[in-house]
């Protein structure tokens, strides 16, 4: 094929509605290898209704290996899959074709590229108001919601958005309306500051998938999570009926798990998590709840410490540790993991294990801001309480406390460094840093008087001024 007629049909690709054209780049997508296995766990655990839309990331994730035949393979499934749906329409293979025609385009099968162009073009002939090559369907918006779901954090607003726009035209769409429940649930639950049931969207969406599928065990205890703390009947009575539904579904039981471990139950919460890993071993989101029910049992045996013999705990703290290990090494980018490996190390005085996650996690140069705040107090509170290092913790709080989100790490931060000045000023009235502290949170909390009055003390005492601390801390935290 000549270079303009290539051209010309790079240009038609460029016109589909697919994976291909929604502008995911493989740099931004963490894990792909884990992403894979958990949607091949998908495949075999969940409603084949969803078999279609996991076929077509998987097809799409093989083609960024580099593995374009496995693509080929993914997508067949996924045709096969359509066409068995009752009832099936033609236009349901729209993003399928799209995605056949670029795998094709790659693999230099550029007579097939045509064929599936033609398909497009067929479909879309029929559809009014569609142009040559795409449709504004609600399946199509759909599929683009699901994927951006599934290839991680960073895409949940846009998978939200995409939900929002399918459901426009279809409203009652019971996978659109799982999609959507599970995207609001991810996105409140980013939240560090814990939404309101009667205000929580999540809740609302839950309650109607149930309402169109009574019998959806993830809606199921997704809403009973939501609803723990403040409707404990209700909530118990959703994880039981979810059981009793998915006694044997990994990506339901996990749940569950985490609801009897919030409730303290731990022993039952082991017991479903340890089955569930059976069926999911490479999950590693279940490797880090059972780390949490360990970590959660060390920090009972903290409390009666002199009556739990010291093997004992030793073995508990090595479960916890390989546990929270075994959940990075599955998911790298499991950031909540990591800093419980860290906190673990740093309880076995595996001090320069934990400082290495700590320092490398900070360094990561695509860390959102939500999380650099999480890491930098948790940070601090190593370096408070296990290295005994109150200047390289007062500077890491601070780097918390100035970023302006409302979250609990901020809390934690503001908390800690007034606890740290009040205790400096009860041993000497006259401590400069302990006033500067002060300055700096009522600074942060735009209190800009009273920030003064104790800049001011704090240079009365010093000659070791505010700006000096500044780049101290600059220093330290090496930014």
């Amino acid at each position: 094929m000549s270079t303009p007629q290539r051209t010309d049909l790079e240009a038609s690709l460029q016109e589909l509605e697919c994976h291909f054209t929604w502008d995911f780049k493989k740099d931004e997508i963490k894990d792909l290898d884990n992403i894979s296995e958990k949607l091949l766990d998908r495949v075999k655990f969940c409603h084949n209704r969803y078999h279609s839309t996991y076929f077509n990331i998987l097809a799409f994730l093989s083609h960024l290996e580099g593995q374009n035949e496995t693509a080929l393979e993914f997508l067949s499934k996924a045709e096969c899959v359509l066409r068995n749906e009752k009832p099936f329409l033609e236009k349901h293979l729209l993003v399928t074709y799209g995605n056949y025609a670029w795998v094709y385009y790659h693999i230099g099968k550029l007579s097939e590229v045509n064929t599936y162009l033609g398909k497009v073009e067929d479909i879309c002939r029929s559809i009014p108001r569609s142009s040559r090559y795409s449709a504004n369907l609600p399946i199509v918006y759909g599929e683009k919601a699901w994927t951006l779901l599934k290839l991680g954090a960073r895409y949940y607003p846009s998978s939200k958005e995409s939900f929002q726009k399918a459901l426009h035209g279809d409203p009652d769409n019971l996978s659109l309306n799982s999609g959507y429940a599970v995207v609001l649930y991810r996105l409140e639950g980013f939240r560090r500051r814990k939404v309101k049931t009667e205000s929580s969207e999540a809740v609302k969406q839950l309650r109607k998938v149930l309402r169109l599928e009574p019998n959806n065990s993830e809606a199921m205890v997704f809403l009973a999570l939501k609803l723990q703390w403040n409707r404990k009947e209700e909530s118990r009575n959703l994880v039981e009926n979810a059981l009793r539904v998915s006694p044997d579904v990994p990506q339901v039981t996990r749940y569950v798990a985490k609801y009897f471990r919030a409730e303290g139950d731990i022993d039952k919460s082991l017991e479903i998590l340890k089955k569930a890993v059976e069926l999911a071993p490479r999950s590693s989101f279940l490797h880090h709840q059972i780390g949490l029910c360990y970590k959660q049992e060390l920090a009972k045996m903290k409390i009666n410490e002199q009556q739990v013999p010291l093997d004992e705990k030793m073995a508990k703290m090595a479960e916890c540790i390989h546990y929270f290990k075994k959940s990075v090494e599955i998911k790298p980018s499991n950031l909540h993991a990591k800093v419980n490996l860290a906190e673990a190390y740093g309880e076995n005085r595996q001090m320069e294990e934990a400082e290495k996650i700590f320092t490398d996690v900070l360094e990561d140069p695509f860390l959102g801001i939500s999380d650099r705040q999480y890491v930098l107090a948790n940070y601090a509170l190593f370096l408070l309480f296990k290295k005994k290092n109150e200047p390289s913790a007062i500077c890491h709080f601070k780097a918390a406390y100035e970023i302006q989100l409302r979250t609990s790490s901020r809390v934690q931060a503001g908390k800690n460094l007034n606890k740290i000045a009040n205790q400096r000023l009860k041993t000497n009235t006259e401590d400069s840093e302990a006033y500067e502290i002060i300055s700096f949170v009522y600074m942060q909390d735009g209190l800009k008087k009273k920030a003064m009055e104790y800049s001011l003390k704090a240079k009365q005492f010093s000659s070791f001024n505010a700006e000096d601390l500044s780049a101290l801390c600059d220093e330290k935290l090496n930014i």
